[in-house]
């Protein structure tokens, strides 16, 4: 597992706005997506073997407020994720494999959205709660390798109110055009930014059951990177994925391109209904 990093002894996403600005998120894109599919056999899309396509390192005037870092007890940053909306304005979504661990699921951790430069712009939230679907806590099966958090800060705001949010889609087909994958690696990364690139997803021909993207520079700390289709204009758009599933969302350290190659779950039913089961406040654990 590689896509992930602990800076402790454990295993180890708008423009510029002001501290504490609000963002006014746009009623159209409130509903949850889904595609109905055609009963016709799709077309399978390989990804390029082109591996010159890299990442680009934001400013801070740039970053995307709605991704977040996920920060461990004493502060230390390890994933990525991005605020989802929903009802309550205030869940967050990342890989399981950041939250649950070693068999037990990690406390005390909190979010910042929109890092740059060694700065929290917006400050941190609380995480809460944390909803994992069973499959991978019991199982360990890496197509539900995401995760929902209820995140709160006292006094408020709510987190989508103040940075956004992307619009949780699921059904969609594995080959989309026009997606940005954004967020927080790790290694060469001096001035502590969102690495983000333009790109297309695939069906994985390594691994079928999952998306893949391919770009340079998603070394560790990307577990969590939202995969959204921007609005037109906007900074937030519809989410398609995260950096997750099959060995952490990435290929074995040893692979040429280990850093170019990104996978997500696909999202379908079941990641919807874990996703109803948050907004519901049913069931979860303690953050």
């Amino acid at each position: 597992m590689r896509r992930h990093s602990r800076r402790l002894a454990i295993l180890a996403v708008v423009g510029a706005l002001g501290t504490g600005a609000l963002v006014e998120y746009a009623p159209h894109v409130l509903a949850l997506t889904q595609v109905k599919h055609s009963t016709a056999a799709p077309r399978t899309v390989r990804p390029p073997d082109d591996w010159s396509k890299k990442g680009r390192f934001l400013p801070a005037a740039q970053a995307y407020p709605s991704v977040v870092r996920v920060l461990d007890g004493d502060g230390s940053p390890y994933c990525s994720g991005t605020v989802v909306h929903s009802p309550e304005a205030d869940l967050v979504i990342t890989a399981a494999h950041c939250v649950y661990m070693d068999d037990a699921f990690q406390t005390g951790l909190t979010v910042a959205p929109g890092t740059s430069d060694g700065h929290n712009p917006y400050g941190t939230w609380n995480v809460d709660r944390i909803w994992v679907d069973p499959r991978y806590t019991k199982d360990g099966d890496e197509r539900y390798d995401y995760a929902f958090l209820r995140v709160s800060r006292p006094g408020g705001p709510e987190i989508e109110d103040a940075v956004g949010a992307n619009t949780l889609a699921v059904d969609q087909p594995f080959h989309l055009t026009g997606l940005t994958a954004t967020g927080y690696p790790d290694t060469d990364n001096p001035d502590d930014r969102q690495l983000t690139c333009a790109l297309d997803s695939y069906q994985s021909p390594a691994h079928t059951q999952y998306r893949e993207i391919r770009c340079g520079g998603y070394f560790a700390g990307v577990s969590g990177s939202p995969w959204v289709r921007l609005r037109p204009g906007a900074r937030t758009g519809t989410l398609i994925g995260i950096i997750g599933g099959w060995n952490g969302g990435g290929p074995k350290d040893d692979d040429p391109h280990q850093d170019a190659i990104s996978y997500s779950p696909y999202f379908n039913a079941d990641t919807k209904a874990l996703y109803e089961k948050a907004v519901r406040d049913d069931g979860g654990v303690n953050g």
